[in-house]
């Protein structure tokens, strides 16, 4: 009994280790084995209905309409001495920059010493000629006074002797030689002195365009506003700059280099919306579709909009996170919706729509005013000096052409001929429509030629008729008194003819307001110009939007009924060709599809598929190492690029 029991003994606790050796091996099983089955596949159904394209971006709120106020060239030392305060909301005509006007002043008044020292030695050598002619008048009258007596001398040649007689006849031809040396030196003294006296007054001419010049730069001391708009002060770019430097904006005090941007002038009457977006939302996009604003300053209120215009070539932003290239896209804001959802009122409304009506008529461009001196001249400046298009410039290394508007012109620089493109003084200050209808009226004059194909002869006879339809065209645009200098020079007469760099012009740089030479300001309105009132002072219910602001727009692209449509995740890339993975029994076999159209989130389905189908939302044939190396697996197909778009 005592073996039978002790086998039993032995045969329970070999069971009982068998059975606690298979639970721990079932449970080592089961935890090992349990991701596997909580792994499970996203899937969804096949639906059929409407499906809208909607194409989704942000964007960026900005003034339609700006002006850029640049650092003149004073030749000298240009510093700040007052500065509307940023974000100060400066109306038409006011004060906006100005600068130290200590050198040009002291230049203007050196200027015009010279010409009073100019002018009192023309009147000394005008002086001297007169007394100097006096004298010679008498020494010539004694002259000839000479001459006929020793002519009468010689007539009584027959009563005297020989001798006196051959006396007489010597007598008589040395009076005449005398006679004929002293009108000689006579007319070489009187060309000498008006020579001298040219010199002189050619001194004085020099002088008096340097004067001009001076009086010229004077002006352009003080910017004023071209339109009214907020004032947004630039930064301080002058001197050596390394990345990540803190730049400040420019400052009362400062010193700034000729020609960069000190300030812009924004209109903030109306309004747009810079976005950018991929170049499949690109290819569904046209102007004038309607589009949803809604923007991060009001949340709750949603505007209509459209799109303006559209960039034909894309571009990237290497600083940027986001390097892919993008085209560039402009929407309108319905300017009333906006000003009544921020709370103006209707008068309000009223004055700010009248004010962009304003400014929409006014040439906001980037290019300066020409620098006229008197008679429609324009200046040189130091350095080599040059004419292009009939006008005097600088050379300074920089070349103007282009944003004229006119007939081209020779171009004469160190000696070498070129063609320049000329452009009427105050052709800058019309609009396009005016701009067209010169360019018209100039076309009509000349009977459909230009002026390279006319003669001297003729286009001195079409000179008068190109003036007078270019004065009847300034006229209505309140620029008459320009309109002579400008056909003047576009006929290819005296140097009369302006000229303005504009942005583009093949080989030059945009010239900015207050860059160029004259000021299209009067001195009074120059003398009486005020800086704004800084913000805090001011009521600015103009100001209701600043620009920078961010916006969401959406844009309905199409709507497309009762399509039959799958999410985007569900769409993969096999072989160059679109897939869906659809499940069959308690697997997925891969489908191919032919799309339809694309949106955001969806992809309508042209044939390939069935409503009610259930398709997989992941690739179920990629490994667990596939989706952690699915950068590297990436073909570059345009599923790819889209979310479960792996290969």
């Amino acid at each position: 009994m005592s073996k039978s029991k002790f086998i039993k003994k032995a045969l329970f606790r070999t069971t009982g280790l068998f059975i606690v050796l298979a639970g721990a091996w079932y449970a080592y099983a089961f935890f090992r084995d349990l991701p596997k089955r909580q792994e499970q596949i996203a899937t969804t159904k096949v639906r059929q209905g409407d499906v809208i394209v909607r194409s989704f971006t942000r964007g960026e709120l900005r003034a339609v309409r700006s002006a850029t106020l640049a650092a003149p060239n004073l030749f000298g030392t240009v510093q700040v001495t007052r500065i509307a305060p940023l974000g100060a909301f400066a109306r038409e005509k006011d004060l906006v920059v100005e600068f130290d006007d200590s050198e040009v002043n002291s230049r203007l008044e050196e200027k015009q010493l010279e010409l009073e020292q100019i002018d009192e030695q023309i009147k000394k050598n005008t002086a001297d000629l007169e007394m100097r002619d006096n004298q010679d008048q008498v020494d010539l009258l004694s002259a000839r006074y000479a001459v006929r007596r020793a002519e009468l001398e010689v007539k009584r040649n027959e009563l005297l002797a020989a001798i006196d007689a051959k006396k007489n006849v010597l007598n008589l031809e040395e009076a005449k030689r005398r006679l004929q040396q002293l009108e000689s030196d006579i007319k070489s003294r009187r060309e000498q002195a008006q020579a001298q006296l040219a010199v002189l007054r050619e001194n004085k001419n020099k002088g008096l365009l340097e004067l001009q010049r001076e009086k010229a730069r004077l002006q352009q001391v003080k910017l004023l506003a071209p339109i009214s708009g907020l004032v947004a002060v630039r930064q301080n770019r002058t001197g050596f700059m390394f990345p990540g430097m803190q730049i400040p904006d420019i400052r009362e005090g400062d010193q700034v280099q000729p020609g960069i941007p000190v300030a812009d002038v924004l209109d903030l009457s109306e309004m747009e919306i810079l976005a950018k977006v991929g170049e499949l939302d690109r290819a569904n996009l046209q102007e004038g579709q309607e589009a949803s604003i809604v923007l991060d300053a009001l949340p709750e209120k949603r505007l209509n909009g459209r799109i303006k215009s559209m960039s034909g070539t894309a571009t990237s932003n290497a600083f940027s996170f986001d390097p892919a290239k993008k085209f560039d896209v402009v929407f309108s804001v319905e300017m009333k919706e906006l000003l009544a959802a921020l709370g103006a009122k209707p008068e309000q409304v009223q004055a700010i729509l009248a004010t962009a009506e304003q400014n929409r008529k006014k040439p906001v461009t980037a290019a300066a005013p020409p620098m006229m001196m008197a008679g429609g001249q324009m200046p040189s400046g130091g350095g080599d000096q040059g004419q292009m298009g009939g006008m005097q410039q600088s050379g300074m290394g920089m070349q103007q052409q282009g944003g004229g508007m006119g007939q081209p012109g020779e171009a004469r620089q160190g000696g070498e001929r070129r063609r320049g493109a000329g452009g009427f003084a105050g052709m800058q200050n019309l609009t396009p429509e005016q701009r067209q209808k010169v360019q018209e009226a100039i076309k009509k004059a000349l009977g459909g030629k230009s002026m390279q194909e006319l003669s001297a002869e003729e286009r001195a006879a079409a000179m008068p008729k190109v003036q007078a339809a270019v004065a009847e065209v300034m006229k209505q645009a309140g620029g008459q008194q320009k309109a002579a200098a400008g056909a003047a020079g576009a006929a290819g007469g005296p140097p009369t003819m302006g000229f303005a760099g504009g942005p583009g012009g093949p080989g030059g740089m945009p010239m900015m307001m207050g860059m160029g030479g004259g000021s299209r300001y009067t001195e009074k309105e120059l003398a009486s110009a005020k800086l704004p009132p800084p913000p805090e002072e001011d009521t600015q219910f103009d100001v209701l939007l600043r620009p920078g602001l961010l916006a969401d727009v959406e844009i309905i692209v199409e709507k497309i009924p009762n399509a039959i449509n799958v999410p985007m995740q569900a769409v993969f890339e096999r072989e160059g060709r679109p897939v869906v993975y659809v499940r069959s029994g308690a697997a997925f076999e891969p489908r191919i599809i032919k799309p339809f159209k694309r949106s955001e989130s969806v992809m309508v389905i042209a044939e390939g598929l069935k409503p009610g189908e259930v398709v997989a939302l992941a690739d179920p044939t990629a490994k667990k190492t596939d989706s952690k190396n699915a950068k590297k697996t990436d073909n570059g197909g345009a599923m790819s690029a889209l979310p479960g778009g792996g290969k």
